[in-house]
């Protein structure tokens, strides 16, 4: 004989089943425009949509226990943690997911989250271990996805080849970008230039590319960084803010590598791409200070001084103040573009006082770095002061008084206060 339950109960459940659907598909609808603005790079918007996202999620599993969605709760909410950075609070309702959890596909992308928490605190092998899972998934995306992750597994382990390998089979764009930024560093030119125009014809990822430009140019040269941009931008239509951030920074590299000319005409393509954006405007700067004297050192210091003071790049200033001593060692300005390299590099600070004592022991700025009195010091910034074409104030001349000053007022003899 089989039990019915009563109208009411039944209600009540139905009441709750409809409860949890309804804060579910609201938890659902703050993750994907989370996900829309991470897109954007709107990232402090797209942290708080994440942070909604966790707790109507947390609100779903607390609230409705027995429902089928609580699994599906516990995922979002740890994803939306992860994201924000919480990934010590993601942990508890994704091993929840993973001990007791029955959809294969929320256990997949409970793992996924977690391999990425392990590697965001360097703990490669956790990561491993969680992605076992997924990298045999039957869903090519979560496939792709643990593919990718895991080569970064690799990479923090240092197995490069491994690294390379697994990287191939993920189709995310993040894993082209971190195995050309490998290649480079490998020193295979050949095989970074294929991916990389395979990569120009892909969705546009700004901070992917910028990333990823800088370490082609560390590894192989500004010249080889910047064909790849102009292939980039010929394929892509990126946005004009995008587009101007990219071609400046092509600038400082080719700034900091003494390739003068070449700066310029990447500061002046960004003038006139967006001539009142910052990038704009410091664009500019860097073209009226270039102008004067392209090719010669002061050049170089005029625009390393902008680059510290005006820009408040203190790693761009320290690399041209370097690559004036490397440049040209006898110049005029190489001793104090050493010292005032030092002071902004702070990971080569011993080295290049070294340097300094070793290759201008007596120059006036060595001397004065050590405390040491040099008569020179003054005759050597006046040198400077000129070659970098600034004019010079003659000292006010001192007078010595001979007569008492004059005393406003009546004229007379002087009065005793009353």
């Amino acid at each position: 004989m089989s039990r019915r339950l009563p109208p009411l109960a039944l209600a009540l459940a139905a009441a709750g089943a409809c409860a949890s659907s309804n804060a579910m598909w609201s938890a659902r609808r703050l993750a994907n425009e989370a996900r829309a603005l991470d897109a954007e790079g709107r990232v402090g918007d797209a942290a708080a949509a994440w942070a909604r996202a966790a707790v109507k999620a947390e609100s779903v599993a607390a609230r409705h226990p027995g429902s089928p969605q609580v699994d599906g709760a516990l995922t979002l909410q740890g994803e939306a943690l992860a994201r924000i950075g919480s990934c010590g609070a993601a942990v508890a309702p994704l091993r929840r997911v993973l001990e007791g959890g029955s959809d294969g596909t929320l256990r997949e992308r409970a793992a996924l989250v977690l391999a990425e928490c392990a590697l965001d605190a360097g703990d490669p092998a956790a990561a491993e271990r969680a992605l076992a899972g997924p990298l045999e998934s039957r869903d090519r995306g979560r496939r792709s996805r643990a593919a990718y992750l895991s080569g970064r597994a690799a990479v923090l382990r240092g197995d490069v080849r491994a690294a390379l390998e697994r990287l191939s089979r993920s189709e995310e764009a993040a894993a082209g970008f971190t195995r050309a930024r490998l290649l480079a560093a490998a020193g295979r030119p050949d095989e970074v230039a294929a991916l990389l125009d395979t990569l120009t014809r892909r969705r546009f990822v700004e901070g992917e590319w910028a990333a990823v430009l800088d370490d082609v140019a560390r590894a192989l040269g500004p010249d080889a960084a910047g064909q790849t941009l102009d292939c980039l931008l010929a394929r892509q239509r990126t946005p004009d803010g995008a587009r101007a951030r990219l071609l400046l920074a092509d600038g400082d590299r080719r700034l900091a590598g003494g390739e003068l000319d070449a700066a310029q005409d990447r500061y002046a393509q960004v003038r006139r791409l967006a001539p009142d954006s910052v990038e704009g405007q410091r664009g500019l700067l860097l073209v009226r200070v270039l102008v004067p004297d392209s090719s010669g050192d002061a050049a170089l210091f005029r625009a390393a001084e902008l680059a510290r003071d005006s820009l408040g790049n203190a790693r761009l200033a320290g690399r041209l103040f370097l690559r004036i001593a490397t440049l040209a060692p006898s110049s005029l300005f190489a001793p104090k573009a050493l010292v005032a390299a030092a002071g902004l590099l702070p990971e080569s600070h011993d080295s290049l006082l070294a340097v300094l004592s070793s290759t201008y022991p007596t120059s006036p700025y060595t001397l004065a770095l050590r405390g040491e009195p040099s008569p020179a010091y003054a005759a050597a910034e006046d040198s400077l002061a000129r070659a970098l074409g600034l004019e010079l104030r003659s000292p006010a001349p001192t007078v010595s008084a001979t007569v008492r000053p004059p005393v406003p007022g009546r004229r007379g003899p002087m009065l005793d206060a009353p």
